[in-house]
């Protein structure tokens, strides 16, 4: 893998401005840095037409300190954006040039049309071959529109900011206006029945709340899915805030700034999925910013994942060697565990991860990093199945914690531990040399788990390699057989 470049993507909304700086390496974006400053720029333009002053001076001071942080990284890719807000104020244009000299950097004033399409970009690097539509609310408009890239879709001005009017209206007459504006729309009618991506911070903090609700315990936004059912949960929770004082502290526990604008995303989102006929959406933290990083880069999201692992995990090169080696090493029992060839192989590169950490608490270690890591194209279920995996790579008896139980399922918990198992058994004969490693080789036949080993290194089956291999044989309810020729 290539030594890893800086990207800082500054995206200019109308409700935030953000400065993301990414690692790059081969198709993989991993998040450096991340901040923003909710300057709220759109806050006004319904009512004036313009920028809101307070707004735009805020951005402006938050400007210098993004310049500075990139100036000390030494960063020279520096991509920035702006949206609805900018492109429609009368004083966007004199907002964009004193931002320009600021940033030292061109701003880019995207069309409709071109967030649309950097934000399928951003989805199709965030999961592995995504189909379906894209929604993508920002604070004052809402892109629609086919994940494929060249599609083309719709731009309404559903953000929260762009219908701050409607505020005082009871929840039923806000439905109704955004039931009317999303029925006008002939693109609506043609693109019924399908998955539905919901991008945005908006709706990441309508999945936050259902998470609080529902006492869910793995909070990544990413890939979690949600129905029409639990989406009218979160819209009853914000109108009971609104009399019940411990309903309301909940919610501004989960995100105080975006409080606000929670009843209109929630109503939003529920409404757009009973016009487009669906009945579960996936929250995807990839959007926007991610597909301005990735624009003219050879990236998806199976190449992200499997280059994102050894980035995030700062492997060496001797580790993605024998993490590519494991793969081999296991690929004969592979069927056994109902998984993707991507998501087999990423896990495998995981398995170096607690190499460096104290034997006591690596396992527990490892399993809360691959649960959060910040990667694409794993669902949540894979990330459980993951995590449970690499754990078991170094421990047989790994000590789950209670709240995950509930979340694999008995079946694809045992598989995740043969993995594991698996690879603790090609690490204990190999010492994590991918070269060794080579030189054995796993099969299955009748009802027999065979390690078969090059005679050459016959030295290397001690008393703890056959014992490994008589634990992966009991897992398997097969019967261990050592070969060495």
């Amino acid at each position: 893998m290539k030594t890893a470049e800086k990207i800082a993507v500054v995206d200019i909304g109308s409700n935030s401005c953000r400065m993301v700086i990414y690692e790059q390496s081969g198709a993989a974006l991993i998040p450096y840095f991340n901040e923003k400053t909710m300057a709220g720029l759109g806050r006004e333009l319904s009512e004036t037409g313009r920028l809101s002053p307070s707004g735009s001076e805020l951005a402006l001071q938050t400007f210098h300190r993004f310049r500075a942080i990139t100036a000390s990284l030494k960063i020279k890719n520096v991509r920035a954006v702006a949206t609805a807000a900018v492109r429609e104020a009368a004083d966007g244009p004199d907002f964009k040039r004193r931002a320009e000299e600021i940033l030292g950097a061109p701003i880019q004033v995207l069309r409709g049309a071109d967030e649309g399409r950097l934000s399928a970009l951003g989805v199709s690097i965030g999961f592995i071959n995504p189909t379906g539509l894209i929604a993508d609310l920002g604070g004052t408009s809402m892109e629609l529109r086919p994940v494929e890239p060249d599609a083309v879709g719709e731009s309404f001005l559903l953000g929260p900011l762009a219908r701050s009017m409607d505020s005082g209206l009871s929840y039923e007459k806000r439905r109704k206006t955004m039931r009317k504006i999303l029925s006008e729309s002939a693109f609506v009618d043609q693109v019924t029945g399908q998955d539905l991506f919901a991008v945005g911070g908006a709706w990441r903090n309508v999945a936050a709340v259902h998470m609080m609700l529902r006492d869910y315990p793995l909070r990544v936004a990413h890939a979690y899915k949600m129905t029409q059912a639990d989406i009218e949960n979160v819209i009853e929770a914000s109108a009971l805030a609104q009399s019940d004082k411990l309903t309301r502290e909940q919610l501004l526990g989960v995100s105080k700034r975006r409080f606000d604008t929670l009843p209109h995303a929630a109503l939003l989102l529920k409404t757009l999925m009973e016009q487009l006929g669906v009945e579960k959406v996936t929250i995807s933290s990839f959007g926007l910013r991610d597909g301005v990083a990735a624009d003219g880069l050879e990236v998806d999201g199976a190449s992200g994942l499997l280059d994102a692992v050894p980035l995030f995990l700062r492997s060496t090169p001797e580790s993605r060697v024998f993490g590519r080696e494991l793969y081999s090493f296991i690929h004969p029992i592979s069927k056994q565990f109902k998984k993707s060839e991507t998501l087999l192989r990423a896990i495998c590169s995981m398995a170096d991860a607690g190499g460096r950490m104290h034997p006591d608490h690596r396992a527990q270690l490892v399993y809360e990093q691959v649960l959060r890591a910040p990667v694409p194209s794993m669902s949540h279920s894979e990330r459980l199945f993951a995590a449970y995996a690499a754990a078991s790579r170094y421990t047989f008896k790994l000590v789950e914690d209670p709240r995950y139980a509930r979340l694999l399922g008995l079946g694809a918990k045992r598989r995740a531990k043969v993995l594991g198992t698996a690879m603790r058994l090609g690490s204990v004969y190999s010492g994590r040399s991918g070269t060794i490693l080579a030189t054995a080789k796993l099969a299955i036949k009748d009802e027999t788990l065979t390690l078969n080993v090059d005679k050459d290194y016959s030295d290397l089956v001690s008393e703890t390699v056959e014992r490994r291999l008589g634990q992966l044989a009991g897992l398997m309810q097969l019967q261990p057989r050592l070969v060495i020729a």
